[in-house]
């Protein structure tokens, strides 16, 4: 019953005050909304379980060599892992996701991302199709697994939505597929793929021990845990590595829900947590000041109160009880602007989180916000409630209330919390500068190429109809050729792999050493002409001429048979600096030689170091040892071409040289090399720019919580400005005593803040690059903002204690 009373009255005081209360509203739905924001990001992505069968129980599968990191499955090795392994319920493995052909659409070829797995890949996950079936047991062998399971955005885009797909056919990169099932919306584990194969699972066909090309996710029997299923794993890899005489390779185990949200992104999220936390507590400060500010009228009123009999405690439970109306009408509209926010910032591309959970205002996230919301509404309310439950009765009753509420007992608490909004801020605007200025220093970092006027664009080759190293060199050429041909193409080329986009590796042996020492480097396969149209500077050597080439392609061919082919001379290969610099320190590496693969391999000869080329990603990528070797006959081309068309022409030249060889390959991935570096730090934009947005609200709310307070401080000295007006003070006394005060607040916040951003930087460091933590200049820029942003709100204020009136001040 007196909770009822108590909400009646407050809903009456937020009615009786619409301005105040549409202010309050306002800024703590800011502060509640960005929590509620992040938080759903936070539930969907570390908290809620993934939407599969015991997610506690999937493991992902790693291999280990010599190099550092984890790598990816090699056929053999899992088949002798899943065969001898008790630990483990079932295994299954799948591929990396394969750019495929698919039919042709509007008259125009299309790319879809196809994934081949093993036949139980989709019962071991506990995932159940919306339609038809999965795989079945035996399905993963030659001659029956021509049939595809299409993910829910495929069927409804390129299927119709038609539940009698289920059994049309579908062509892949020429090949006929009998779809068999659709998988439910819900299956977000691989967001980018639309098809999955079966993937032939026979011995043979997974390819020879040693060539890492699979991932593998394991099913823990009920009870196991993950040091248990590690110990035998690795004691499984390491019997292999003794059988097969390779003592580097072993195991590395990982809970499947760690492998998805990488530590990176995991740290980015806690940072955004902490960030919105702090916009929080400085709308929770606001607010406080708000009301500290309304307790001046109020004080006559609740001195009434309790001359009437009420007690202090009653007064505190109804101040509370409005702070907690104002805080759940605010959190009702902060999670509305949270809804819209979350679906704008999902659709973005820079948004690279993991979304194998639907990002979405669920139950968890609401009630999140109700418990935000009534902590906050404490938070803010207390103060205030306190103070007004100890009202000096004889002064407020005797209309001294006012004279009294101006007192430095009366200040003290407001002039606090101004210094925290202060100093918050200054950390956030720090942060924020820091990653600005990270990211503009990956970004601008070296690619090693020159993307002036550089289009990039790729075309892969289908087995069935290029299914020859042969084949495919023919068309390499003549694809070339005919871009060579085109007026106002300057260069071309084709590569194996695009700089900053990652690429294969292998181990090779340098000349003096022994297998034993083998090292792995970064391998790019490229045509004759790839330095001159990339811009890649050589030294001490030329790039690789049509003798190289030709040298190579006979290679190629004397490979395709096991022999042993060390005593081959007149193979030459290109490494970069990185290279030179790591194993010929000092030293030219130019005429060294190594051997990549077994001892039957040929002996490369080194014929020019090049600069460094960005390989995983945009900053320390580049520093990856890295050979190149000459090649025509790629199944999958990236195309270089160097160009002063505009790029539609361009593309228009690419896609019509491209028919007039083959009408039904598509080209895809058309973009320029800026464009490359851009997709390369989407994660990192994402990051920055939700950091600016959230340092500018803050300061925004800081601005308001020191001009409301200023303003608040003025009213409350009207009589005595008057005085001091009616004394002879000048006016710009007057401005220098407001603006004294205000800066007063802002070197005390401006102080903590910038202790705190020292203690806190580390907690950052991980997710800068090449910029300190505490970097000065960040911190003293930060600290000129937030300055300006406290003079220009003190402005105000001190302009209309310059123009009061000293009669009707006095009066």
């Amino acid at each position: 019953m007196a909770l009822l009373q108590n909400v009646q009255f407050g809903w009456r005081m937020m009615r009786r005050t619409p301005g105040f209360t549409t202010l309050a509203v306002l800024v703590l739905a800011l502060g509640i909304g960005a929590n509620t924001a992040i938080f759903s990001l936070v539930d969907a992505i570390m908290l809620a379980p993934l939407p599969l069968a015991q997610p506690q129980q999937l493991v992902q599968l790693y291999e280990t060599e010599s190099a550092p990191g984890n790598f990816p499955l090699t056929g053999p090795d899992y088949l002798d892992w899943q065969a001898q392994s008790h630990e483990f319920a079932a295994m299954t493995l799948y591929n990396y996701p394969r750019d495929m052909n698919y039919g042709v659409k509007a008259g125009a070829p299309e790319r879809v991302k196809v994934v081949p797995t093993q036949a139980n890949f989709f019962s071991l996950l506990g995932v159940h199709p919306e339609l038809g079936r999965t795989f079945q047991e035996g399905e993963d062998q030659a001659g029956k697994n021509h049939i595809a399971v299409v993910s829910h955005n495929f069927w409804e885009s390129h299927l119709g939505g038609d539940p009698a797909a289920v059994g049309r056919t579908i062509e892949l990169d020429g090949e006929a597929y009998t779809v068999i099932g659709v998988a439910p919306a819900s299956f977000r584990l691989q967001p980018q793929t639309m098809i999955w194969t079966a993937q032939d699972m026979a011995a043979k066909a997974l390819g020879p021990r040693g060539q890492h090309q699979y991932s593998g996710i394991g099913r823990m029997k009920p009870g196991v845990t993950l040091p248990a299923a590690q110990a035998e794993i690795s004691a499984i890899a390491g019997r292999l590595a003794k059988e097969h005489d390779n003592p580097d390779i072993g195991a590395h185990l990982f809970l499947l829900r760690d492998r998805l949200l990488r530590a990176p992104q995991r740290s980015s999220l806690l940072t955004l947590v902490g960030v919105v936390g702090m916009v929080l507590l400085i709308a929770c400060a606001n607010i406080a000041n708000l009301l500290l500010a309304r307790a001046l009228g109020r004080q006559k009123e609740m001195a009434i109160r309790m001359a009437l009999g009420a007690q202090p405690g009653q007064i505190v439970r109804q101040l509370l009880t409005e702070a907690v109306m104002l805080a759940l009408a605010g959190a009702a509209l902060g999670t509305g602007m949270a809804w819209a926010g979350v679906r704008a910032v999902v659709g973005l591309k820079a948004f690279t989180l993991p979304q194998y959970n639907a990002i979405t205002i669920n139950t968890p996230v609401l009630a999140f916000t109700a418990g935000l919301a009534l902590l906050a509404g404490v938070l803010f309310g207390l103060a205030p409630a306190l103070q007004l439950a100890r009202p000096r009765l004889n002064a407020e009753l005797a209309g001294a209330g006012a004279t009294a509420g101006a007192g430095r007992k009366r200040r003290w608490l407001g002039d606090a919390l101004i210094m925290a909004e202060i100093a918050l801020s200054l950390l956030l605007v720090a942060a924020a500068g820091l990653f600005i200025q990270s990211f503009v220093r990956m970004r601008s970092s070296a690619i090693g190429v020159n993307p002036h006027q550089l289009l990039t664009a790729s075309v892969t080759l289908p087995d069935k109809q290029y299914a020859t190293d042969e084949q495919q060199r023919r068309f390499n050429e003549a694809l070339l050729d005919r871009l060579r041909g085109v007026p106002g193409i300057t260069a071309v080329s084709d590569s194996s792999e695009l700089p900053i986009e990652g690429g294969n590796n292998g181990y090779i042996t340098l000349q003096g050493q022994t297998a034993r020492d083998r090292a792995l480097v970064e391998s790019t396969l490229v045509s004759t002409d790839y330095f001159a149209t990339m811009g890649i500077p050589l030294t001490g050597g030329a790039g690789f001429s049509a003798a190289d080439q030709q040298a190579w392609d006979n290679y190629d061919r004397l490979s395709a048979a096991p022999a042993d082919l060390s005593h081959l001379a007149g193979l030459n290969v290109i490494v970069n600096k990185a290279f030179a610099d790591h194993y010929f320190a000092g030293k030219s590496a130019i005429g060294h030689q190594f051997q990549r693969g077994d001892q039957t391999s040929p002996w490369l000869t080194i014929k020019a170091v090049a600069a460094n080329v960005a390989i995983q990603g945009l900053g320390d990528g580049a520093a990856y040892p890295q050979a190149y070797y000459p090649a025509t006959g790629l199944s999958v081309m990236h195309l270089a071409v160097r160009t002063a068309l505009p790029q539609a022409a361009a593309v228009s030249a690419i896609r019509s040289s491209l028919a007039g060889l083959d009408a039904a390959l598509p080209v895809y991935n058309i973009r320029t090399m800026d464009q490359v570096a851009d997709d390369a730090v989407d994660g990192q934009a994402f990051q920055q720019w939700l950091m600016s947005g959230f340092a500018a609200l803050a300061l925004l709310l800081a601005i308001a919580g020191i001009y409301g307070v200023m303003a608040y401080q003025v009213a409350a000295r009207n009589r005595e400005i008057g005085v001091r007006i009616a004394l002879g003070a000048s006016r710009r006394a007057v401005v220098a005593m407001v603006l004294g005060q205000g800066l007063r607040l802002a070197a005390g916040g401006i102080a903590l803040g910038t202790v705190a951003a020292v203690l806190t930087g580390r907690l950052l460091a991980s997710q800068l690059y090449h910029i300190a933590p505490t970097d000065p200049a960040t911190l003293a820029a930060a600290a000129a903002v937030l300055l300006a942003a406290c003079l220009a709100a003190c402005a105000i204020p001190a302009r209309r204690a310059a123009s009061l009136d000293p009669n009707q001040a006095l009066r």
